[in-house]
C-alpha cells in the first residue's frame, strides 16, 4: 500500500475546508454525444489502475483505498436539467462530508453537439497537475484506449520540508522568515473588503469565452514590454477589482492586493513530475492608486514585483507562511477564521493561470477535445478568482466569486473590463 505524508499546504487546506468547502473542478468539453456507460466504465478503470479511491488518514500520512465495487454509488453522475455553470456552482458549495466517499465527483453533461466530462474534487488532496493526469487517463480510456496508462500514479514520499530552500539550512530559513515578515508588513497597506452584509463564503461559477485568436495580440504586447502574460492578466484583474469589488479606502490602507497560485513542482526536480498530491505555493502583488491610474506604470509595477519574487524564492518560502497559518488555525475557531484573514490578509482577488498547450490536451485538440476548463476555489481569503486557461488559439476565463461581494449582474461588466484593458495594449 502506497502512502504519502500530509504536507503543510494540505493541512492548511483542510483547515480552510472546515470554514467552507474547499472544492475545485476540471472539465473536458468534447465534441459529439456522450456514451454514459463508456464513461462510467472508463472512470472505474481509471481509479482502479491509478490506485485512487477513498482517502484514508493515518496520523500524519494518507493513503487511498479501493472502492471495492462501490462505483455504482460513487460513479459518474449524468447531470440533467442543469447547465455547467449551475452544476459547478452547486458542487463548489457541497461538502465532502461522507467518510466513505472518494474525494472525486465525476460527471457528464450532454449539450447540443458536444458534452462535458469533468470532476469536482476535494482540493486538499490534489492540485491541478494531478487532476489533469487523472482526466487524461479517463479521456483516453474512452477515445484512445491504447494510450491508457497501465501503472498507478506515484504518491509523494516526502513533504515540503525536504525540497524547499527555506528548510535546507539555517541561513535559508532566516531568508524565508525575512521574506514572510516583509510579506505581512506589505499587506498592512492593503485595502479590506467592504462587507456591510457580513461574511458569506458561498460561491458561484461563471465561464466566459473569448473569440479564437484573441490572445495572440496580448502575447505580442507582453513580448514588446518584456513581461509575462501572467503580469498582464494580473494588471487587468487589478483594474477589474479596483472598479468592481467594494473595498474600504483608508489613509493607511490604500493599496490593492492580489494573490497568485504557483505550481511548485518545478522546484522539486523530476521526482514529483507525476506524483499525485498537492504541491502549490502562493505570492501576491500590491498596486497603489497611482499605479492603477496609469496602465503602463501598473504593468511595470506588477512585473517588477514578480521578478523580485522569483529572485528571492517567495513562492517556495510560502511554505513557512502556510505553517504559520496552520498554527494560527489551531487557536482561532473555524467560524472566526474568515474575519482573521479579512483583517490580516486582505486579498481583493486572485489568479490561477495555465497554458494547456504545454499538456497532453494538445494531442486531441481541436477534435474531439474542444476545450479544457479549470475551476479554482476562492478559499477564505479572497472573494474572486480568475482561472485563465489557454488551449490552441482559444482562451477563456473561469470566475469563482462570492455573490455577497460581487453580485451576479456584475460578472459581464467585469469580464468586459478585463477584455478592454488587454485589448488596448
Amino acid at each position: 500500500m502506497m502512502s504519502s505524508p500530509i504536507n503543510v499546504f494540505q493541512r492548511l487546506a483542510r483547515q480552510w475546508d472546515r470554514v467552507h468547502p474547499y472544492n475545485a473542478a476540471q472539465v473536458l468539453k468534447i465534441a459529439g454525444t456522450a456514451d454514459a456507460n463508456r464513461f462510467a466504465a472508463a472512470w472505474h478503470d481509471t481509479m482502479d489502475t491509478l490506485r485512487l479511491g477513498r482517502v484514508c488518514i493515518d496520523g500524519s500520512r494518507l493513503h487511498y483505498e479501493s472502492l471495492d465495487g462501490q462505483m455504482g454509488v460513487f460513479g459518474v453522475k449524468v447531470v440533467e436539467g442543469l447547465s455547467l455553470e449551475e452544476h459547478i456552482s452547486r458542487e463548489l458549495n457541497r461538502r465532502f462530508d461522507d467518510g466513505t466517499e472518494p474525494p472525486f465527483r465525476p460527471f457528464v453533461i450532454q449539450e447540443s453537439g458536444f458534452h462535458y466530462a469533468g470532476v469536482v474534487y476535494h482540493h486538499w488532496v490534489a492540485d491541478s497537475v494531478s487532476i489533469r493526469n487523472v482526466l487524461r487517463e479517463w479521456f483516453v480510456r474512452v477515445y484512445d484506449p491504447q494510450r491508457a496508462r497501465a501503472e498507478p500514479l506515484p504518491l509523494a514520499r516526502v513533504g515540503y520540508a525536504r525540497f524547499f530552500e527555506p528548510f535546507t539550512c539555517s541561513a535559508a530559513t532566516g531568508k524565508g522568515l525575512l521574506a514572510a515578515a516583509r510579506w505581512i508588513s506589505a499587506l498592512r497597506k492593503a485595502r479590506r473588503l467592504d462587507l456591510r452584509e457580513g461574511i458569506d463564503l458561498r460561491v458561484r461559477f461563471a465561464l466566459r469565452h473569448f473569440e479564437p485568436g484573441w490572445l495572440a495580440p496580448v502575447h505580442a504586447a507582453a513580448r514588446r514590454r518584456g513581461v509575462t502574460l501572467n503580469d498582464l492578466f494580473l494588471a487587468a484583474i487589478a483594474v477589474v477589482c479596483d472598479r468592481h469589488v467594494p473595498t474600504k479606502h483608508r489613509p493607511r490602507r490604500y493599496a490593492l492586493a492580489l494573490g497568485s497560485i504557483v505550481d511548485l513542482r518545478p522546484y522539486f526536480g523530476g521526482e514529483l513530475s507525476e506524483a499525485f498530491g498537492l504541491f502549490l505555493g502562493f505570492t501576491n502583488v500590491l498596486c497603489c492608486p497611482k499605479d492603477l491610474r496609469d496602465r503602463e506604470r501598473l504593468i511595470r509595477c506588477i512585473a517588477l514585483q514578480g521578478e523580485q519574487q522569483k529572485r528571492t524564492g517567495l513562492a517556495q518560502a510560502s511554505a513557512l507562511r502556510m505553517a504559520a497559518g496552520v498554527a494560527i488555525g489551531r487557536f482561532v475557531p473555524p467560524e472566526r477564521l474568515p474575519q482573521f484573514y479579512q483583517k490580516h490578509l486582505p486579498l481583493t482577488g486572485g489568479i490561477s493561470n495555465v497554458n494547456m498547450n504545454r499538456s497532453w490536451a494538445t494531442q486531441y485538440h481541436p477534435h474531439p477535445l474542444l476545450d479544457y476548463v479549470r475551476v479554482s476555489p476562492t478559499g477564505p481569503m479572497m472573494p474572486l478568482v480568475f482561472a485563465t486557461t489557454t488551449l490552441g488559439d482559444g482562451f477563456h476565463v473561469a470566475l469563482t466569486y462570492r455573490p455577497s461581494v460581487v453580485p451576479d449582474d456584475r460578472i459581464d461588466a467585469m469580464t468586459e473590463t478585463f477584455r478592454e484593458f488587454l485589448s488596448a495594449l
